[in-house]
């Protein structure tokens, strides 16, 4: 068989290492190793497994560089496993949960997007993405867990950002809390307004509380297209435009714009799509993005063209390691 032919076998049949990977973390594999290696008979016992099959699923994950067996037969995390631990540093377990389940289903159905350019969720499940997740609370929890997730990776550039002349910030769309909380955490003048759909923070007052922040915490539900909290100094958008197509981002940054003063700006966290053809898993999420909501990564000069279409000139691109702060001022 000619290397092309295996690697275009390998490439039509990927989803199977991606399902595979959701399937031991489902049951706890990566977390049972995490302290030390373990044979396969006490591994498939400790977490419920049969041990035959287990083992044909570890067979690929070895391959894959995701887990080592030694000669002995016992299995470890590899450097690379580690990251599905869901207590290490920088762990993507919570990638895991954000592309399986749902997310994976709709992939069956994405023809539909490059034949109407549209969202593939209607398709699959009836309804758009967020409306179908507004009834269904399991998989709302696990879509927040996940979200939650991300927010470490995504906080680096803007904690590390100069916040001494800043009293409030907005977050808006921000979901649970997590961005605000770190950043409070991190910054102790600051003041944070939490703002996303009622039944999202419900619960954020009590986290906020928890975490010591309440009194430097206001929390407002309602919906970015329709208008967003005044009184702000930083507005933050957080992976929330990627989620959209330009004419609905547009709505939120015109929301946006209505609300923000003179003097404010805008921070806008997302990854930065390069111009050429790449490998980097952002133009995975650039197609996942338009088949489940119909949202798209955006280039530079894509992120110029929309923020000065709605009232904002692009100022500063600030690159992290999960993704880059784009600052925006009014106009």
């Amino acid at each position: 068989m000619s290397d092309v032919n295996h690697r275009v076998r390998k490439q039509i049949m990927g989803y199977i290492v991606s399902q595979s990977i959701s399937a031991v973390c489902e049951l706890g594999v990566p977390d049972r190793l995490a302290d030390s290696a373990c044979l396969l008979a006490d591994l498939a016992a400790s977490v419920g497994a049969d041990a035959d099959a287990l083992g044909r699923f570890l067979r690929v994950l070895v391959a894959e560089g995701l887990i080592a067996e030694d000669s002995g037969g016992r299995f470890a995390l590899t450097e690379a496993g580690e990251l599905l631990r869901a207590d290490t540093p920088g762990s993507l377990r919570h990638l895991v949960g954000l592309m399986s389940n749902e997310a994976y289903l709709v992939w069956g159905h994405a023809a539909h997007s490059i034949r109407t350019g549209k969202e593939s969720f209607s398709s699959a499940f009836g309804k758009p993405y967020f409306e179908w997740l507004s009834e269904n609370p399991s998989a709302a929890d696990e879509f927040a867990r996940g979200q939650a997730g991300l927010v470490e990776l995504r906080l680096l550039p803007l904690l590390e950002h100069d916040w001494s002349d800043v009293g409030t910030v907005v977050d808006v769309g921000g979901g649970t809390g997590a961005l605000i909380t770190r950043l409070l955490d991190r910054h102790a003048h600051l003041r944070g307004i939490l703002f996303d759909l009622p039944h999202v923070v419900a619960e954020a007052p009590s986290g906020f509380r928890s975490a010591g922040i309440g009194e430097r915490t206001t929390v407002v539900g309602g919906s970015f297209f329709d208008d967003v909290p005044c009184d702000g100094d930083v507005y933050v958008l957080s992976q929330i435009l990627h989620d959209w197509d330009d004419a609905s981002a547009g709505k939120i940054l015109g929301s946006c714009r209505q609300a923000i003063p003179p003097s404010g700006r805008l921070m806008i966290v997302e990854q930065v799509l390069p111009e050429a053809a790449t490998t980097h898993p952002m133009a995975l999420l650039d197609l996942h993005m338009l088949v489940l909501l119909g949202g798209r990564e955006r280039t530079i000069a894509e992120w110029r063209r929309l923020l000065a279409d709605h009232g904002f000139t692009l100022d500063s691109i600030t690159h992290g390691p999960r993704s880059s702060v784009i600052e925006a001022v009014p106009v």
